[in-house]
């Protein structure tokens, strides 16, 4: 299925969390997924699930769905939120995306503002935090194969902001629709014509970050069978439209044979170029030289593994086995370079009481490796980076740099340790 965004109104974070409740299904009267789904989802996130309602409305003459969330402190700083997510029973799927989110919207505020910026302003009300993470659960959820969106309206006009009045769109907004088409703000005057009352803010941060992170394409409705429509309702009346955003579930396989190459050619060019293949293929340029060993001491073991490392042994490790005898002993493995075969062999009969060994030619293969920082709020974190045709496959942070980091931010490490992951995925996925 391809969910298309209709962001002809525009696009924020509780209009796309309505819009999504309400192709679901859910009404005012049958809250349905926003009973079983949303309200079990903040609880885990440690958000009081009683500060959201729903609530049927009509928006230019259009039967909507709007999301409210009581007023309520959030969020001081981007730190605050990630330690929060990875702290709570949230599902790990979401814990990422929101996570990636906020990090889309701390970088943005960030370019606009400083990065001596103490407090990310978007997150200083808990409803944007309760949007990133409704959205995110029915994403989720929903699992469409794409996201197709329209270029969103932006809207004009002034806006009140912790920053003082600014023009519609805002700077942030601005920011995370760089390299996205957009409907652009005001629209057109006639020669002659008088210019229309201001739209205000359409496209609000929280609406550019989701639409920024979820979608493949940008363009019309995509060809296929329309399943269901959903209307989510923004928080006002805006003169001359309606202030919905439309979301519609296609089915794309139900398409006549060759309508959906426009839209195949859309998400081709919109998808990440990958680098070229970097899996690491070369057979029979190493071996495994292996020993066993039932009369040496696990201290003299692990300085033997120790010793085969510096001198340059590629891998070095030990499985249990039960010897003659019914003694209980080692398997010692080392992974060495063809041509380091002669040096390693010696350095094991010097180390170990081993009298002899098995020598196994064998093929390696290994995934491109980089190594990178990322931030967690002020503090840094070396991650290790393994990437298989060009596409992130595994992040690794450094055990000693999450240590310090906890104990500097007073969490567990393993909190610590996911958010540094999230934040690798974040910056890195599309690399």
């Amino acid at each position: 299925m391809i969910l298309y965004l209709d962001c002809s109104s525009g696009i924020s974070g509780d209009m796309l969390v309505s819009a999504l409740l309400s192709l679901a299904g859910a009404r005012e009267s049958d809250p349905g997924p926003f009973e079983d789904l949303l309200r079990p989802t903040l609880a885990a996130a440690g958000i009081d699930p009683r500060l959201v309602q729903i609530e049927d409305v009509r928006r230019g003459g259009m039967a909507a769905l709007a999301f409210r969330v009581a007023d309520q402190p959030g969020f001081a700083t981007f730190d605050e939120l990630i330690m929060s997510l990875y702290a709570s029973d949230l599902e790990q799927p979401v814990a990422d995306a929101v996570a990636s989110i906020a990090e889309r919207m701390a970088a943005a505020e960030a370019e606009v503002h400083g990065r001596d910026e103490k407090h990310l302003h978007e997150l200083s009300d808990v409803d944007t935090a309760v949007d990133l993470i409704c959205a995110a659960t029915l994403l989720d959820r929903l699992a469409p194969e794409q996201v197709v969106a329209s270029p969103p309206a932006l809207g004009d006009g002034e806006i009140e902001t912790a920053h003082g009045r600014l023009s519609v769109p805002a700077p942030a907004v601005l920011s995370l629709v760089a390299g996205l088409p957009t409907a652009g703000g005001a629209p057109a005057v006639p020669a002659g014509g008088t210019p229309a009352a201001p739209l205000g803010e359409l496209t609000t941060p929280t609406g550019a970050a989701l639409l920024a992170h979820y979608t493949a394409a940008f363009g019309g409705l995509p060809s296929g069978r329309i399943e269901r429509v959903g209307y989510g309702a923004g928080r006002r009346e805006v003169p001359g439209r309606p202030n919905v955003l439309r979301a519609v579930l296609v089915d794309p396989a139900a398409m006549p044979e060759g309508a959906g190459e426009p839209l195949d050619a859309a998400l081709a060019s919109a998808a990440p170029a990958g680098a070229a293949d970097a899996s690491g293929h070369g057979a029979g340029d190493h071996v495994v030289i292996e020993a066993n060993i039932d009369d040496m001491t696990p201290e003299l073991l692990a300085h033997a593994a120790e010793a085969l490392r510096e001198t340059g042994a590629l891998d070095v490790w030990m499985s249990d086995a039960l010897m003659k005898k019914g003694r209980p002993g080692v398997v010692l493995h080392v992974l060495a370079a063809t041509a380091d075969r002669e040096r390693i062999t010696a350095a094991i009969f010097a180390e170990t009481t081993t009298f002899g060994l098995r020598v196994v030619p064998c093929g390696r293969e290994y995934a491109e490796e980089r190594r990178e920082t990322v931030q967690i709020g002020k503090l840094k974190v070396d991650v290790r980076l393994s990437f298989v045709g060009g596409k992130l496959a595994t992040v690794s942070p450094e055990y000693e740099d999450v240590r310090r980091v906890a104990a500097t931010v007073g969490r567990p490490a393993r909190v610590v340790y996911e958010a540094a992951q999230s934040a690798a995925r974040s910056r890195f996925s599309g690399s």
